[in-house]
């Protein structure tokens, strides 16, 4: 448990008391960057914190801040990892490339128990757990500002081996493309884009260096160094170019629904 929340403080509350903004304490808290021992001090004696939290801030304060850090988890499933939750609900902006399968806060629920299954989970309460916690996750955080995404062709249309979850998945698509927040893209399959294999996100803050995840079965690698993150920001660049509108993405979209129902029917 944060130790801010056991001490009957809101982060805000913490916020306001230490004169840092909410998303600095999250990533203290998670490790994302490293800070002074002194803030560290600083922001134990206000939470409150246990001898344990302590040794375990302290831990992360001694990593080496070499501008990446890779975090493990269950296999396809990174929803727990402090890091995604810090960045998911702190960011200004979130522009991604998704070339295998739908982005995590894109899907609905058929797909993300196929998509789990796909990883060799099986049915059971730990699987309904795991589902659960990813559409809570997806309705509960604060929306960025600015969301991107772009998705390969390939992603979409074997998005699903049952036709009426696809329907589902891409009509879920199409109401959320009409979101001015919300600019999604197709990549054709003719793109050229076959050195970009793997999918990631950039992550942009106000307050804060850009970060992208880059995303591997079972563990999630995070960039911060400024080399790193202008290699991603090129390979955008290069996806942007080569992806369709948003109109051309809606007309898309529309017309594989059509092509769906008719198949479904």
């Amino acid at each position: 448990m944060t130790a801010w929340i056991r001490a009957g403080h809101l982060a805000t509350n913490m916020s306001r008391m230490l004169g840092w903004p909410a998303s600095t304490i999250s990533r203290l808290e998670s490790g994302l960057r490293s800070y002074q021992a002194g803030d560290i001090a600083i922001y134990l004696a206000r939470a409150k914190a246990t001898p344990r939290e302590l040794d375990d801030l302290v831990a992360l304060d001694r990593r080496p801040d070499d501008g990446y850090q890779v975090r493990s988890h269950p296999i396809g499933f990174p929803d727990d990892l402090p890091l995604v939750k810090v960045l998911d609900s702190g960011s200004q902006s979130v522009t991604a490339y998704a070339s295998v399968e739908i982005p995590r806060q894109l899907q609905i629920e058929p797909y993300i128990r196929e998509a789990l299954a796909r990883d060799g989970h099986t049915d059971s309460p730990a699987l309904d757990t795991a589902v659960r916690t990813r559409l809570a996750r997806s309705t509960s955080l604060r929306v960025p500002d600015s969301l991107t995404v772009y998705l390969h062709e390939a992603a979409l249309l074997e998005s699903s081996r049952h036709l009426t979850h696809k329907h589902e998945q891409i009509l879920h698509l199409l109401i959320l493309s009409s979101l001015a927040r919300n600019h999604i893209h197709v990549v054709p399959a003719s793109s050229s884009l076959t050195d970009i294999h793997a999918g990631f996100a950039l992550y942009r803050h106000n307050q804060h260096q850009p970060v992208v995840h880059h995303q591997q079965p079972t563990t999630r690698l995070f960039l911060e160094d400024d080399n790193d993150i202008a290699f991603y920001v090129n390979h955008l660049e290069r996806i942007a170019s080569q992806a369709l509108s948003r109109q051309q993405t809606r007309d898309w979209l529309a017309s594989n629904l059509t092509k769906l129902e008719s198949q479904i029917s």
